[in-house]
């Protein structure tokens, strides 16, 4: 009788104790000590990327021989300025004082060596720096450290200010206003502007309007000014016949009914997408010119914060705009007469396939137009991306660049001297990827590397091109900043990286590694990653992170010391890794940043996701570090990254064992026109379907987790819900997370990254 009430007693203890113990603690299969699950938080992005110091020098000109800097160390944030016609660095602010003053007047905590502190902008004469903390705008007095409000009102910080800094333009609801720095008085610029009919706002497809409602945000004006100060050039947008997409909050609070948003959305293939309307309005005479063309419609250079498609001659007569037909396979250059809004085009490209303005995912065009007429224009039409020069004309002059390389971006172009600088990649072999600073003469002679050095180099020139900073890294090399001369001698030492934090943990930096792709001859390059306590003589189940653009890359080229997307993606496979995985990136046939044809794999084929080149890879990989288990192969990604995921598990269900796929935009026919009609093709036509991840859901063999936010509207969660409802109806085994009160943004928030590593720990 006491055995069997000591058999209860023992049973009902396991049972407690089962269910009160962690998932990942009590799995049987493949149990995780407390030890690596705490390594694996130490790794997320944000904490990973604070244990750095001295790697992320962004430089600020306040005038064309001086800037200045931040410099975080373990202990405080160092502000310095440089002069560079004396070759003098020199401290700008007392952070021991300021950081107790901001403290003070905000009524916050703040540390030394973690200001919270964005947008700051240095007066020319170096006494004073504004800069935004907390929802408001600052400023403080350099000399004695004197933290005060800054006296724009809140609805106007995020306008954009004018070139002689007497006004700001920014949105008021539907309009355009004009804030006057000097006096404070606020004016409307245009009063005809209405909810689905607006000024200098991006449409709602590309906006995520709901996001900046819940979260109070105020857009970013889309609007360029003019020189001079007296103009600025926007668009109108009209987007009052696009279909409505809506989503519910059903958990605003506690008790309180749920909120229904509807925002305006246009699909691949619809009848109305948003239309761009060009205007030039004087901010003396609020006249508005309407240029004298055809409403530009949403294509994929709207979907980003910066001002791709309009820009000004030197003398502020004129705009220049680059105009881009829907399916993105006609590309025009145009000028618009700022008085008259007469408009002319200048030149024009076409292709079997989309047309890029340029290789870059960055806040400038790659072209310019000269003071004598002459025009500077990207093409692919050789096959790889290079710089040619046409006459005022419209007629070819000269190729100015050419070889089985890119030009990546044009920084700056010297007219007095008759010399264009720019990034290019893949023209100094090894990694195709590495940017390097080039400069080359208008006809195309005399091209000179001016960053000698295998490595990623990113760039900021000074506005006199006098010099440039030039700060150069790998992902295994931390990142080492300089200032050189424009011949490209080194001037001056600013900083170089410091990782010792992450060393001592037993960290290093993730193995570059490189395989060929599915044809058995292009080269493809990528990262593995270990844990900190790998032991070469185990055998370690594989995570292939993945994202396959079709506009950029996953894998990390630069050391990843900041919170951008590589960076993040490269710390989340650390993370992983610290739970016994080894984990790969690689980037396949369709993604950016190489020859045309590279590219083109991935158009009117969205499905393919470059898988075929990750299978081949990752084979390779097996075979060459016995370490890895090739019969447990697990798959993580999120957006377009969480789509490759749910198809590497419904087209390969053999090779991939277990994935987690977040946000995916799992079918194109349900995201926005500006991507699906670029890269699967327009018009419309039946491969929309076969590229839906959906009509795989027969074939899922392995362990499947389908996460996506509530309140996504970049990424709408019934692209993730109709994935659901066809595994379902194929009566497959799957999970599905769904984060209340999340947007696409879900990515690095810690119940996100808990969620996604139990469930790795779980099945693989």
């Amino acid at each position: 009788m006491a055995f069997r009430y000591l058999r209860t007693f023992l049973l009902l203890f396991l049972i407690i104790a089962l269910v009160f113990t962690p998932v990942s603690a009590r799995d049987t299969n493949n149990p995780v000590p407390q030890h690596e699950i705490k390594m694996a938080e130490f790794f997320y992005p944000d904490n990973a990327v604070s244990h750095i110091y001295h790697a992320s020098i962004q430089p600020h000109w306040v005038r064309s021989d001086a800037f200045w800097y931040s410099d975080n160390s373990r202990d405080t944030t160092m502000f310095y300025i440089v002069n560079v016609s004396q070759g003098v660095k020199k401290r700008l602010l007392d952070t021991v004082r300021f950081a107790p003053a901001l403290a003070q007047a905000t009524g916050k905590e703040i540390h030394p060596s973690r200001l919270p502190i964005q947008d700051m902008e240095l007066s020319p004469d170096e006494q004073t720096f504004t800069f935004s903390a907390f929802g408001s705008r600052w400023n403080c007095d350099v000399k004695t450290s004197r933290v005060s409000q800054y006296s724009v009102p809140a609805d106007v910080t995020s306008g954009v200010l004018s070139p002689d800094k007497s006004h700001i333009a920014y949105v008021n609801e539907s309009n355009l206003w004009l804030y006057d720095t000097r006096t404070g008085l606020k004016e409307p610029l245009t009063v005809n502007g209405t909810e689905n009919y607006f000024y200098g706002k991006r449409s709602d497809t590309v906006r995520y309007p709901v996001s900046e409602s819940r979260l109070n945000q105020t857009p970013s004006p889309y609007i360029v000014w003019s020189p001079d100060s007296t103009k600025i050039a926007t668009y109108k947008v009209d987007q009052r016949n696009v279909s409505p997409l809506w989503l519910i909050q059903d958990a605003p609070d506690i008790g309180k009914r749920p909120v229904l948003y509807s925002y305006r959305y246009a699909y691949p293939g619809d009848a109305q997408i948003p239309q761009y309307e060009p205007v030039v309005i004087d901010t003396r005479t609020k006249q508005e010119i309407f240029m004298n063309c055809r409403s530009q419609p949403e294509v994929s250079m709207m979907d980003t914060d910066t001002n791709l498609l309009q820009w000004w001659d030197q003398s502020g007569n004129s705009t220049y705009m680059l105009f881009i037909e829907r399916g993105e396979k006609m590309l025009r250059l145009l000028s618009g007469n700022a008085q008259t809004g007469v408009v002319r085009e200048l030149l024009h490209e076409t292709g079997k396939t989309y047309i890029e303005s340029n290789l870059q995912y960055a806040d400038r065009p790659n072209v310019a137009v000269l003071k004598n007429g002459e025009i500077i224009w990207f093409s692919e039409r050789d096959g790889w991306g290079h710089l040619y020069r046409y006459n005022p004309d419209g007629t070819l002059k000269n190729q100015i660049t050419s070889g089985p390389w890119v030009v990546r971006e044009i920084l700056a172009v010297d007219e007095t001297n008759g010399h264009i600088y720019f990034t290019g990649s893949g023209k100094e072999g090894g990694n195709p990827y590495y940017r390097y600073l080039y400069r080359v003469q208008l006809d195309g002679n005399d091209l000179k590397l001016l960053t000698p050095g295998q490595a990623d180099h990113a760039i900021s020139i000074a506005p006199d091109l006098s010099c440039f900073i030039d700060a150069y890294s790998r992902a295994d090399l931390p990142t080492v900043t300089v200032l050189r001369s424009m011949n490209g001698t080194q001037v001056m030492h600013l900083a170089s990286a410091d990782d010792s934090d992450l060393r001592r943990t037993g960290w290093s930096p993730a193995e570059r590694i490189t395989m060929t792709a599915r044809d058995g001859k292009t080269e493809i390059y990528g990262l593995l990653f270990k844990p900190t306590n790998f032991d070469n003589t185990k055998k370690y189940p594989v995570i292939d992170v993945v994202y396959p653009g079709p506009y950029t890359i996953v894998t990390a080229t630069g050391y990843p010391a900041d919170l951008s997307w590589n960076s993040k993606i490269y710390w989340t496979c650390q993370m992983l890794s610290e739970l016994g995985y080894v984990v790969v990136t690689m980037d396949g046939l369709g993604t950016a940043y190489r020859s045309k044809s590279f590219h083109d794999v991935s158009y009117g084929n969205l499905a393919d996701c470059g898988l075929p080149d990750h299978i081949a890879g990752l084979k390779q990989l097996v075979s060459r570090y016995p370490y890895m288990d090739i019969s447990r192969i697990g798959i993580y990604g999120k957006s377009a990254g969480g789509y490759m995921a749910a198809q590497a598990m419904l087209t390969y269900p053999d090779f991939f064992k277990v994935g987690v796929a977040a946000s995916g935009d799992h079918d194109c026919r349900l995201y926005g026109s500006f991507w699906g009609e670029k890269y699967q093709g327009y018009p419309v036509t039946g491969s929309y379907a076969d590229q839906a991840a959906a009509v795989k859901a027969d074939n899922l063999k392995g362990n499947l987790l389908l996460m996506t936010g509530d309140m996504d509207d970049n990424v709408h969660p019934s692209m993730t819900m109709q994935l659901a409802d066809s595994l379902e109806s194929a009566g497959k085994k799957y999970e599905i997370m769904v984060f209340s009160n999340m947007n696409h943004d879900l990515n690095y928030d810690p119940y996100y990254l808990k969620t996604m590593m139990r469930y790795f720990v779980q099945h693989l």
